[in-house]
């Protein structure tokens, strides 16, 4: 396969090496208290030992990424993603990839802002409402964001899960048609990320059939950008582009509120 690229590291170095990585945003989600909504929905939250909440806050994360972390490094190298801590891309890769990645994930934040803006008056007062508030200046949401969403959540879906399934495809379908499966997997992995957001929303507001496609749609457009600029760059440009994105929410709400 003509994309195929040669690691410069062994396997455990490339995973550990992404793994630790990776627990940076893992352990950003205790900055944040569990949302008021789910602690009155289940009180008895209230009454475990504060370290059982915090290993319930982490632990489901920290599997997903040591499973990732292991799995991008078996396939990504093989459809030709790459990493610059992997040892598959060069610092100097890194260097040329930046401006054009934190230009598009700053557009990509932007547009996001926007896309809600005009989705609000047609979801109802409820959800604008909620909207506003929840999109307030928050500095613990925001390193929440740029850490486990700039990097946290690249290695799950872009390293772990995106490189899986053009793997896969690319494995059933045919080794001739690697661009077309390559935007299958980027696609697919995109609506996996919208759809991951739903759980989290529905602890806070009330879903409707509206807010569901919303919620979505505007993550999956973002996480389609991240994917194409992981496939044409590197892992570390996706992290770049989607933490701007986060950098880029959080000014304009700012300005707007």
């Amino acid at each position: 396969m003509d994309q195929k690229v040669v690691p410069r590291h062994g396997l455990w170095r490339r995973a550990g090496c992404m793994a630790a990585l990776g627990l940076v945003g893992v352990f950003s989600l205790l900055l944040q208290p569990l949302p008021e909504a789910l602690m009155r929905q289940h009180p008895e939250l209230a009454e475990m030992p504060p370290w059982l909440l915090q290993l319930a806050v982490v632990l489901n994360p920290l599997i997903l990424l040591l499973a990732a972390a292991l799995s991008g490094t078996l396939l990504a190298h093989r459809v030709g993603l790459r990493s610059v801590l992997a040892g598959t891309a060069s610092a100097g890769d890194m260097r040329r990839a930046w401006p054009l990645a934190a230009g598009v994930g700053l557009a990509t934040g932007a547009l996001a802002v926007l896309l809600d803006i005009a989705a609000a008056p047609v979801l109802g007062d409820a959800w604008s409402r909620f909207l506003w508030q929840a999109s307030r200046p928050d500095l613990p949401a925001l390193l929440v964001g740029v850490l486990y969403g700039g990097i946290t959540e690249e290695i799950l879906l872009r390293w772990g899960v995106m490189s899986a399934l053009a793997w896969a495809l690319w494995s059933i379908g045919g080794k001739k048609r690697m661009g077309f499966w390559m935007w299958a997997a980027i696609v697919a992995t995109a609506l996996i990320f919208g759809a991951a957001h739903l759980p989290a929303l529905a602890a806070q507001v009330e879903l409707t059939t509206g807010i569901v496609v919303r919620t979505v749609l505007i993550n999956a457009l973002a996480a389609v950008v991240y994917g194409w600029v992981c496939w044409r760059h590197h892992l570390e440009a996706a992290m770049l582009s989607h933490a701007s994105s986060h950098l880029a929410m959080a000014t304009a709400w700012a300005l707007l509120g």
